[in-house]
């Protein structure tokens, strides 16, 4: 039986397994369970659809476990070397850091996920497999995979992601339905690849979030001469981060913990994130150019139905002029836009949704049986409710998407990767499952980091509110209705 098996392989489950090496469990207890054959496969995936060249969070937000190693990173011989054979295949513009905050480029994200992945050997932890069952033993869990393979665990954490549920509007699920494979694709699906789209498609990207806005100009640099249309049902919003900085700390999340009522947490989240926002370069980019070189068009409408133009390769959308929000217009700035309340036929030769996903809880059928077989406590909405070491039951932990009525809005961002892994790792669990501090690292900085970890506050009593599945016992689950886990005796022993 493994320590820890890591559920999901994308940023949350490395930095979750950087973090439990770090704190000194050895590597032949630890696992990773990912359907793909490589670490982030799917990030890698839409990173690439979107033709991103920076993130939006900062450099301090990496996936190492010191937040300084992605700086210096950037100074290293090795990755110097990357970009100088890349320059010369693909000449590249972008700077290693831009402003504000010292964002990344991808290119140096991705290069420092894969020196930390050879140099903590992490693909002797990987195991490439689907998650199908998940069931409780008596001192740990088991997961079956979909091979069959059964793979045991004292801790388990779901570091799922939402990338199963695309967000289909729709009309284009009723016209992929009736007429079969159509230029109709979703950014984030699988089995689609920007370079599918031909170099001389006119293109209509529905959507203006971040993801459409960096494909709009993707499509652009490939071929400057095509029309590419941007389809919104509201203005331009221009962000920073998709979420208050206030966030990353007590300065909001201090009252998001008060609030007992889960229902009002989720309206908070949903408050809270700037979505469909864009970065503010990317938000310079395109009005440049839709205002000045007049290549992107932006239209302010909805689709309605969507068939085949008169080639019978090309697409028409049918499209709807949205309510006019006086307020989105002032807060618009440069742009000036003329609104028609007729429909218009929009003519494209692909069509792609950056429509996003959609809002369930993830882990699917894996997570529908898991949750009555162990009486897992969700809220209404059927995301977990875990105490404040994100445990869901004893040894049982989640992450990303599913910790984000405790962790908040930023819970499924890298900086939620960092916030979720610092809880998890000062659980009584994984105390248990760390060597002892003599076997730990000796130099100068890891004493000073246990001195600063040995003197970290306790984190405030979880506080619970309704749901849906009260636990009936405390074999069942860790969450009580009525107590904080300082007053369970048994969890007092553990700890």
């Amino acid at each position: 039986m493994l320590d820890w098996l890591i559920v999901g392989g994308g940023p949350h489950g490395i930095h979750m397994a950087c973090r439990l090496l770090d704190r000194g469990v050895h590597p032949e207890r630890i696992a990773i369970l990912d359907p793909h054959a490589e670490p982030l496969a799917r990030w890698k995936h839409h990173t690439h659809n979107t033709g991103m060249l920076h993130l939006r969070s900062p450099r301090v937000h990496n996936l190492d476990v010191d937040p300084l190693s992605l700086a210096r990173h950037a100074e290293t011989k090795a990755f110097m070397a990357a970009k100088r054979e890349l320059r010369e295949e693909h000449p590249v513009r972008e700077r290693d850091f831009i402003a504000p905050y010292s964002r990344p480029s991808l290119r140096l994200f991705t290069h420092h996920v894969q020196s930390l992945v050879d140099a903590k050997a992490l693909m002797r932890l990987w195991r490439s497999a689907e998650a199908r069952s998940l069931q409780a033993l008596e001192h740990g869990y088991r997961v079956q995979t979909h091979s069959g393979e059964q793979i045991e665990a004292k801790n388990i954490v779901l570091a799922l992601g939402a990338g199963d549920h695309l967000n289909w509007p729709p009309w284009a699920v009723q016209y992929k339905s009736q007429k079969g494979e159509a230029n109709i694709w979703h950014i984030f699906a699988p089995e689609f690849t920007r370079e599918q789209i031909a170099e001389t498609d006119d293109v209509a990207i529905v959507g203006a979030g971040i993801s459409a806005a960096q494909l709009a100009l993707a499509l652009l640099e490939a071929n400057p001469n095509r029309r590419i249309f941007l389809v919104s049902r509201h203005f331009l919003k221009k962000q920073d981060f998709d979420s208050d900085p206030g966030w990353l700390g007590p300065t909001l999340l201090k009252a998001f913990h008060r609030e007992k009522c889960y229902a009002k947490r989720r309206s908070m989240i949903r408050e809270a994130r700037h979505i469909g926002s864009l970065a503010s370069e990317v938000t310079d980019r395109l009005q440049e150019a839709i205002l000045r070189d007049k290549t992107i068009s932006l239209e302010l409408a909805k689709v309605h139905t969507v068939s085949h133009g008169p080639t019978r390769r090309n697409l028409q959308l049918h499209l709807y002029p949205f309510e006019l929000d006086t307020t989105q217009y002032d807060d618009t700035g440069d742009l000036v836009f003329q609104f028609s309340k007729d429909v218009k036929i929009l003519e494209a030769d692909t069509v792609v949704l950056a429509t996003g996903f959609q809002s369930r809880r993830p882990g699917g059928a894996f997570l529908d049986e898991a949750i009555p077989g162990m009486n897992l406590p969700t809220a209404r909405d059927g995301f977990p409710i875990v105490d404040r070491h994100l445990s869901w039951r004893k040894g049982l932990f989640v992450m990303g998407p599913l910790a984000e009525l405790e962790v908040g809005p930023a819970s499924r961002n890298l900086s939620g990767a960092r916030m979720a892994a610092d809880r998890i790792v000062h659980s009584p669990e994984a105390h248990e499952s760390t060597r002892p501090l003599a076997s730990l690292p000796t130099s100068r900085a890891g004493r000073m980091k246990r001195q600063v970890e040995s003197r970290r506050p306790e984190a405030p009593p979880h506080l619970l509110g309704e749901h849906k599945n009260p636990p009936t016992s405390r074999s069942s689950t860790r969450v009580c209705p009525t107590r904080s886990d300082s007053e369970h005796p048994q969890r007092s022993q553990s700890g």
